[in-house]
């Protein structure tokens, strides 16, 4: 009994030691090295070691030469410890996402990132990819992603909206309309594809759909007004060419997305 004890001990002392020892420029390093995408980079501040396996960062953030993609702050993690020697990090983990949370697990090693991530009540104006792409306003945001790789799914959901009318390339997108939007969004490394996003507002309904490929929009929005929306002039005329039935339109958005 005596020697299962001592060498319960001598176990638990390794794996402590080697916490220990493992120095924090390694697992920011893992970190940042865990996103294989020439276009986008990992940045980690303030990241400090915890007791019991548990890592800290102040801010961790996905950007791109030009600009933040989006932000994640006060970040803690639980890690396997065991996981460590082969220089990967597998880990649970939660923190803020503007004025919301999220939470979930990920797996972290040199060249590749898998994690399953939920967050809730964030902010648009906390997702700053959003506003390179011409989307501003307001609104609260829930969902979750899956990611493998550059592979990943992510499905949300946007309440409350009041966002401002888009036009890309003279084509109108009236997003200011819709108060609640739901989609379903697949990522394929260098390819976005809208399975299924439907807005919805006061007397309106739209369907958002089609592919973004290399930086290159194919998307169409179906536009389907009721009645009071029909009678209302200052809805019908920036999108009354785009009319291809009564109370149906149909708006293509083309053109280069730069991020």
């Amino acid at each position: 009994m005596k020697k299962v004890f001592f060498l319960l001990i001598a176990v638990i002392f390794v794996i402590w030691g080697m916490w220990i020892a493992f120095p924090v420029t390694a697992m920011e390093s893992i970190i940042e090295d865990s996103i294989n995408n020439q276009k986008a980079v990992i940045a980690v501040k303030g990241l400090k070691k915890g007791l019991f396996y548990r890592l800290y960062a102040d801010n961790i953030v996905l950007k791109n030469a030009k600009s933040d993609l989006i932000s994640l702050n006060s970040v803690l993690a639980t890690i396997d410890p065991l996981r460590l020697m082969a220089l990967r990090m597998d880990m649970s983990v939660y923190g803020r996402l503007g004025e919301g949370n999220f939470s979930g697990d990920a797996s972290l090693s040199r060249k590749m990132v898998t994690m399953n991530l939920d967050f809730s009540q964030a902010q648009l104006r906390d997702l700053q990819f959003l506003a390179i792409t011409g989307i501003r306003g307001k609104g609260t945001i829930s969902g979750r992603i899956t990611m493998t790789d550059q592979n990943g799914h992510v499905n949300f959901l946007v309440n409350n909206a009041e966002l401002e009318p888009l036009v890309f390339q003279d084509v109108p997108a009236p997003l200011n309309c819709f108060h609640t939007i739901n989609g379903s969004v697949d990522i394929e490394r260098n390819s976005i594809h809208l399975v299924s996003v439907s807005l919805e507002g006061q007397n309106i309904f739209a369907r958002l759909r089609g592919d973004i490929k290399d930086g290159v929009m194919d998307l169409r929005m179906e536009v389907m007004p009721q009645k009071l929306f029909l009678e209302n002039p200052l809805f019908l005329s920036p999108i009354a060419r785009y009319q291809v039935s009564p109370g149906y339109y149909l708006i293509p958005i083309k053109g280069a997305l730069i991020f």
